[in-house]
């Protein structure tokens, strides 16, 4: 069992429960390999035999920490499913972050013993994983397993991960962070339009979602029901209008489960989005910055997630 631990929560109450799942799956005849470093964690993915010596990826950490986990895993070869024979590593989570969407949604808790008896049982199933990449480029882009978004909300995420960045080193990120960059956002955010090319219709709005699971941070409910992980298609919600008032108004109806029903918001599902824009909007992948648009956003049908059954 391969445990990469996140450094910047590894303190505390989060180090004792990391050292709790190491020791519950000591006691179970597993044989546990704990990584704290960043580079030591990349070098060990980067591993072309992983997949003979590891059983189980854990990641213990928040949204973020899966997303580079699992991107570092797709660069080691261990997600492909794609029938070329090379086997998957299966992946599963100690949540640690602040949100810990992936694991609410999946039923990942911080109970050690729990986990360490799943790990063993090795039940599993396959989920779709999305990839978003600029468009034309020789990069393939990056996996998210969550969500990518472009315009308000990518914007709040860039200018967390401005402040956070010090000479120091990284400020320690809470939920009550976020709140002064979303007031600056809302008021110096200037909503460059969005073009949106899907299903062969050209769409334009203010501020695009793309789901590949239901989940989004504060316990809100953007996605249209029915979004699955394994349906072959992500789920998205454009909101038309930009500026503060708009914003406001999309925020009451999203509270109030009626955004779906407004003239001025449009929502589909789709295996691929294309997103450009009039200058340069942000995007914002699983809670963490992106990059900016033009950009494409599609289930990628090469590589599915082996996830860990609780």
């Amino acid at each position: 069992m391969l445990i990469c631990a996140n450094p910047f929560s590894g303190s505390g109450p989060n180090r004792r429960q990391v050292e709790g799942l190491v020791e519950a799956l000591s006691a179970r005849g597993l044989e546990p390999r704990l990584v704290w470093d960043i580079q030591q964690r990349q070098a060990t993915l980067a591993d072309p035999q992983l997949a003979a010596w590891c059983r189980c990826v854990v990641v213990a950490g928040g949204d973020g920490s899966i997303g580079a986990v699992i991107n570092e895993m797709d660069r080691a070869g261990v997600l492909t499913t794609a029938g070329d024979g090379r086997p998957a590593v299966a992946l599963a989570t100690l949540p640690m972050g602040n949100e810990n969407l992936f694991a609410k949604y999946f039923g990942f808790t911080r109970d050690t013993r729990a986990l360490s008896e799943s790990i063993g049982a090795g039940r599993t199933r396959r989920i779709d994983l999305g990839r978003a990449g600029s468009q034309g480029s020789d990069s393939p882009g990056h996996l998210f397993t969550l969500m990518a978004s472009i315009g308000f909300d990518a914007e709040v995420v860039h200018r967390m991960d401005r402040w956070r960045s010090t000479h120091h080193g990284l400020r320690r990120v809470r939920r009550i962070s976020y709140l002064p960059r979303v007031v600056s956002s809302a008021w110096g955010y200037r909503c460059p339009g969005l073009r949106v090319q899907v299903d062969g219709q050209a769409l334009t709005g203010s501020h695009l979602f793309v789901f590949n699971l239901p989940s989004y941070g504060g316990g809100l409910n953007i996605a249209p029901p029915g979004c699955r992980e394994d349906d072959g298609l992500l789920d998205w919600v454009m909101f038309d209008r930009p500026g503060v008032w708009p914003l406001l108004g999309y925020a009451w109806s999203v509270l109030r489960g009626r955004h779906l029903d407004r003239s001025d918001v449009m929502h589909g599902r789709a295996s691929r989005l294309t997103v450009c824009s009039q200058a340069q909007a942000p995007l914002k992948l699983d809670g963490d910055p992106a990059g900016t648009v033009p950009a494409e956003v599609q289930i990628d049908d090469r590589a599915r997630l082996k996830l860990l059954i609780t």
